[in-house]
């Protein structure tokens, strides 16, 4: 699969993408406790999409930085937390 393709695909699911979203706070929770998230951690959410899982870090004390491919999932996660460092970008470069 191209990348544009991917990035094509992301783009148009954005703007529903948070509305379609189905959370467990038992697997989140486990996920990030697993991965030593807590106050001063830094993350790189890789892929982070609209950044639904900014609120568990913020609220971990978490420093986050963010990358995402999809530049309209970008633009919302920047409306959405504006004070996350996110660049629109492909992690593979």
């Amino acid at each position: 699969m191209k990348k544009q393709d991917i990035i094509s695909f992301f783009d148009e699911c954005a703007t529903h993408w948070d509305e379609e979203l189905i959370r467990s706070d038992e697997i989140i929770n486990k996920i990030l406790d697993n991965g030593g998230i807590e106050k001063g951690a830094r993350v790189l959410d890789v892929a982070c999409g609209t950044g639904v899982l900014f609120p568990d870090y913020i609220k971990r004390g978490a420093l986050v930085t963010a990358v995402d491919i999809s530049p309209e999932m970008v633009k919302i996660a920047m409306s959405k937390f504006p004070e996350i460092n996110i660049i629109c970008g492909d992690v593979e470069e």
